[in-house]
């Protein structure tokens, strides 16, 4: 199925996150954009369901795919992807998700395994307790959090069904595919970013850099 909603404005965030590390880090990271509507190509999909056998949405998908691939090819040693998403929908929790592709139940049992997640090289070298990374006191959720954002998991909010309506989702092609789950030492976290924030880029753009550049300095 074909997903035909947008990111609305999840590229200018992400944009204004970049031009912020670029300013204060002067180190530039990469950034890779889609610019098509969703209803057009989702590469967040494999490519049959992304494209559809439409060989322009392919050539497409594949161009986007390869540019990935070519920035991975770059590192000789540990680093982080983070994939920016954004959702509409104002429920009632209304908070960041962070997809480590790890599923809701098992997030909600507490069974969580390194080797099951889409940062399973972050896990295999850290000596921090895995479940301290994914939703204690080393985790990215934390960071969010002491910048004063809700965050899903995190200290504060460990688990979806510690929230309300306990919308969550765990990521999608890209955090499975681009992460450490089937080996190498590129991570990926998929960010679900509210529209609240997405609508003053220009303001949580600065706040959440002091996030990415926490991430990178205690792990990567």
């Amino acid at each position: 199925m074909l997903n035909t909603r947008a990111d609305m404005d999840s590229s200018m965030f992400a944009l204004k996150i970049r031009q912020t590390i670029g300013r204060e880090l002067g180190v530039m990271p990469h950034l890779i954009v889609s610019r098509l509507h969703r209803s057009k190509l989702d590469p967040n999909r494999d490519r049959d369901n992304a494209a559809h056998h439409d060989p322009i949405a392919e050539l497409t998908y594949d161009t986007f795919h390869n540019q990935i691939q070519a920035v991975h090819d770059q590192f000789d040693g540990p680093a982080i992807h983070f994939d920016i998403h954004g959702y509409s929908n104002h429920n009632t929790d209304n908070w960041m998700e962070l997809g480590y592709y790890i599923i809701p139940y098992i997030l909600n049992m507490g069974l969580l395994d390194p080797n099951e997640s889409s940062i399973k090289a972050l896990g295999a070298r850290s000596d921090k307790p895995f479940s301290s990374l994914i939703a204690g006191e080393d985790s990215l959720g934390k960071l969010l959090m002491d910048e004063g954002y809700r965050a899903v998991p995190s200290p504060q909010y460990p688990r979806p069904d510690t929230g309300i309506e306990g919308k969550y989702f765990s990521g999608g092609y890209i955090t499975e595919h681009w992460g450490s789950l089937h080996g190498g030492e590129v991570d990926c976290v998929q960010y679900e970013v509210p529209q609240w924030i997405r609508d003053e880029s220009e303001e949580h753009g600065e706040r959440f850099w002091t996030c990415f550049c926490a991430m990178v300095q205690d792990h990567y």
